[in-house]
């Protein structure tokens, strides 16, 4: 069953890819991008299970250029059961918190997945539901794109984040997360007790700016002692009331 919902998973993209533009697409339709959020943790034993998973839509998206873009954050839910996670910030709980009011949700629980901040939670080892609700969105066109840029700032721990917007951006934000491609992780407590974990995409650093123009540009910290190979920015434009994601980007580093 594995094999089969990541071959579907593999046809999905390769036909879209195959595609360069939707069979008779609408007019102002633009291909569609997907953001896959996870909220994770070291403490909790199912979570290696869907960093496996998204690994390969990493991997899956990485090698035929798709735009589907996986972001993995560690909240600190678990950090009170045996061992605290390195890589967890109250911050991205109170995101997955803000997730579960926005869409009505009862449970809180991890691994926990959104796909475009879809009105439905996704179990992170859910392959056959993530992988039909990425295929889903890719079959369809967009009315919303976006495109960025990046450049360092001279003299400064800084880099300036240029974007580009096609679509409606009343009540959006333009959100920026600073993600580290690999991180190994030795587990010394807890449920993952000494295991070596594999994490993908986790994020490190995380910003909310304003949209009040189709371009604009912002400054984001970054410290310079950071080696950004292993790092990438993916940046996307989310409904403040709905919290559905209309558009997303992702930036690389070159050597």
């Amino acid at each position: 069953m594995i094999k089969k919902t990541i071959f579907f998973f593999c046809l999905a993209l390769g036909y879209f890819s195959s595609s360069a533009q939707l069979s008779n697409p609408e007019p102002k339709l633009f291909q569609p991008s997907v953001l896959v959020e996870l909220f994770s943790s070291e403490g909790c034993s199912s979570c290696p299970f869907a960093d496996e998973f998204l690994k390969e839509v990493v991997n899956i998206s990485d090698s035929n250029k798709m735009p589907v873009y996986v972001i993995d954050y560690h909240v600190v839910i678990w950090n009170r059961s045996g061992w605290v996670d390195p890589f967890s910030d109250s911050a991205y709980s109170l995101r997955q918190q803000e997730y579960m009011y926005k869409k009505k949700l009862n449970a809180l629980y991890t691994p926990m997945v959104f796909v475009n901040g879809s009105d439905k939670d996704y179990a992170g080892a859910d392959k056959r539901g993530i992988g039909t609700i990425i295929s889903n969105t890719l079959s369809q066109g967009s009315p919303n794109f976006l495109r960025s840029g990046v450049t360092a700032v001279e003299n400064e721990d800084s880099l300036m984040v240029a974007y580009q917007y096609w679509g409606d951006y009343d009540s959006c934000e333009i959100r920026v997360a600073l993600v580290q491609k690999e991180i190994n992780s030795q587990v010394k407590g807890g449920e993952n007790s000494g295991l070596i974990l594999h994490h993908h995409n986790v994020v490190r650093d995380f910003t909310t700016h304003p949209i009040n123009n189709k371009e604009g540009m912002f400054k984001i910290y970054m410290n310079h002692e950071l080696n950004l190979e292993n790092y990438r920015l993916v940046v996307f434009v989310q409904d403040k009331n709905t919290w559905r994601i209309r558009a997303v980007d992702q930036l690389t580093f070159a050597p």
